[in-house]
């Protein structure tokens, strides 16, 4: 009986290190290719469903998939929402900023929390980037229906990136951009509602 277990163990112990090796045999680096990098990012947009500018855990987490030049706007965003802080100091006032209630990565209003996403298509553009679109359907509670961004993606420090989110124009609204939400009303990182 004994022997048998000795076996089996042995058995065991070979088949896990085979399937081990196999699987370090794939990249381990989300970010070697541009979509694997947008996959990897929303399917974090996906668990956790970020709300305005990010802040603890969220900013950990999603740092990695950020360029620095975007990674910085959302710092001085974060800076001129605290010189608005200072002006208003002890006003009950609502704070003006589009991203206070803005999925970074989705969209406004119910699409801060979307219930699954796709790749739709990769360009690589003339000038450089990858512009990957990205389709998100509603949770059932927000109702149906599915809509998209584009994703920016630059390779930075070997390593691929979004550099920007571009939210496409809709019935109602014209294209903007996750930078014009960040700077809206700012002078860098001071508050002057240029509105």
């Amino acid at each position: 009986m004994s022997r048998t277990c000795d076996f089996a163990l042995s058995c065991l112990i070979v088949a896990w290190t085979f399937a081990a090796s196999a699987q370090s045999a794939e990249p381990k680096t989300p970010s070697s290719r541009p979509e694997a990098a947008v996959e990897s990012l929303y399917r974090q947009v996906v668990r956790r469903a970020p709300s305005g500018l990010l802040e603890g855990a969220d900013k950990e987490i999603f740092a990695p998939y950020l360029s620095s030049a975007l990674r910085r706007k959302m710092d001085v965003a974060a800076a001129c929402y605290s010189d608005w802080l200072r002006q208003n100091k002890g006003q009950p006032v609502k704070a003006p900023f589009a991203w206070s209630e803005f999925g970074l990565f989705s969209g406004g209003n119910e699409r801060t929390s979307p219930a699954s996403f796709h790749i739709e298509n990769i360009h690589k553009t003339n000038a450089g980037p990858f512009r990957i679109a990205v389709s998100m359907s509603y949770r059932p509670v927000d109702g149906s229906g599915s809509w998209h961004v584009i994703d920016s993606v630059i390779r930075e420090d070997g390593r691929f990136v979004v550099d920007e989110v571009i939210f496409p124009k809709e019935e109602a609204e014209s294209e903007y951009t996750l930078s014009g939400i960040l700077s809206e009303g700012c002078k860098g990182p001071h508050w002057v509602d240029l509105r």
